[in-house]
């Protein structure tokens, strides 16, 4: 497995990890969440803006492979709108548990319809991850709603979309930088039509209020673009198995910035993610050394 692909599957889980605990703060100094959605695209999209002239038959690869395009793009709108949506409904533990079983249906779709050859120790090591996640995140189930539960999984069919689709797109040697300009100007355009139609947003902030919001903005630019170029470098399935690091890095972040208490069943169960991602690591580089 290549160590290049790791880092950047890493580095993608921690930016997206960073996202809910700075996105709480952004709430509670009253950044309303349209503002958050809208700065999130429009950052991304300004950043990643510059490199458009360096990109080569830009407008023709969009045409050849439109499809791919609308529905990687579908699959972020899932995500974003499936997330806001159950934590308004459920517990944003049971949420967030919820959403992250994705990297096992991104296994299961390697397995049965790619038929990829995915090794025991790496299948085992996806159970344990969710098991420690279970306890990390110890979500409860007494207020349970069904538009919050359907909402979850929706956010976690549209991850599961990104990924399988970006695992085939980069088969086809369409360059990351070419998806991530699609992804972000077309849901900037898409989020800014839907608010400014059907919901108001509220633009009087504080200047440190917009500075804290910037913070989650930026990081969701950085953890898309890093987990598009993973999935060519270590393929769909292990980037799935290390974006794991993601609730870890939150549930850690909460502790951190907003003081909220780590007990001894989520220190346990964010031992046994970490090592599980520690032994996938290892065990990666492993078959790679036998191999050569």
């Amino acid at each position: 497995m290549h160590i290049f692909g790791i880092l950047c599957a890493l580095g993608a889980g921690l930016f997206f990890g960073i996202l809910a605990p700075t996105t709480k703060i952004a709430f509670n100094m009253g950044v309303s969440i349209g503002l958050a959605i809208i700065l999130r695209y429009l950052v991304a999209s300004l950043l990643i803006a510059p490199l458009i002239p360096f990109q080569k038959n830009l407008i023709n690869t969009y045409q050849r492979n439109f499809f791919d395009f609308i529905l990687i793009t579908l699959g972020s709108i899932f995500l974003t709108t499936g997330l806001l949506m159950s934590v308004k409904f459920i517990d944003v533990s049971l949420a967030i548990l919820i959403f992250c079983t994705y990297p096992i249906l991104v296994l299961l779709f390697s397995i049965i319809v790619d038929k990829e050859n995915i090794s025991l120790g790496i299948k085992s090591l996806f159970l344990l991850t969710f098991l420690g996640l279970f306890f990390v995140l110890g979500p409860s189930f007494s207020n349970l709603n069904l538009i919050g539960v359907l909402s979850a999984i929706m956010a976690s069919i549209g991850a599961t979309t990104m990924i399988i689709v970006n695992q085939k797109m980069s088969n086809k040697s369409i360059s990351p930088i070419a998806i991530n300009i699609f992804i972000n100007i077309f849901n900037s355009i898409f989020f800014f039509c839907i608010l400014f139609l059907f919901f108001s947003i509220d633009f009087s902030i504080t200047k440190t209020s917009f500075l804290i919001v910037l913070i989650p903005s930026f990081s969701y630019a950085i953890a898309l673009f890093l987990q598009l170029l993973a999935i060519p470098k270590i393929g769909q399935s292990n980037t799935a198995l290390f974006l794991y690091l993601e609730p870890v890095v939150a549930v850690l972040g909460a502790v951190i910035l907003l003081k909220e208490v780590l007990n001894l069943y989520q220190l346990f169960g964010a031992i046994i993610v970490l090592s599980s991602l520690a032994l996938a690591t290892y065990l990666s580089e492993k078959s790679k050394n036998d191999f050569s």
